[in-house]
């Protein structure tokens, strides 16, 4: 048995204004996120101008260097996995391998953001009297 779309309409309860309405709504929710993420990438562009123009040693520099490189690697992987998926093996291979080596370069991320350069470039941790908060006795 065929339905025509009035026949489902009064069936579910709804009218064709309340339709409308819900379907309104809809498209002000979605207008309302593209702008929102047309502002967000505008800002991204902006951040990375003005990280561009920071020397090389700048702190804020290589950190949000190596984080961009950890995004585009997880994006790399994701994009990856879709065409091996349909690999029996490899598919299995791939779903552990992959994000055991993605939580481990996260990990050096963390692990390294704390750590800074010294004058022949070595990476050495930060000194415990920068690491307390409020304590000047140390310096």
């Amino acid at each position: 048995m065929r339905f025509a779309p009035s026949r489902l309409r009064s069936l579910a309860g709804v009218s064709e204004g309340e339709l409308m309405d819900a379907l309104s709504v809809i498209g002000d929710i979605i207008r309302d996120l593209l702008i929102f993420v047309a502002v967000m990438f505008a800002l991204l562009i902006v951040l990375v101008v003005v990280v561009s123009k920071m020397p090389d040693d700048n702190p804020l520099k290589r950190a949000l260097t190596a984080l961009s490189y950890r995004v585009a690697a997880t994006a790399a992987a994701g994009a990856v996995a879709i065409p091996i998926e349909p690999i029996p093996g490899l598919d299995a291979i791939y779903d552990i391998a992959v994000p055991l080596a993605l939580i481990w370069y996260w990990f050096t991320f963390f692990r390294d953001l704390f750590r800074t350069p010294d004058a022949q470039g070595n990476v050495s941790r930060l000194p415990k009297s920068r690491t307390r908060i409020g304590d000047d006795a140390h310096q």
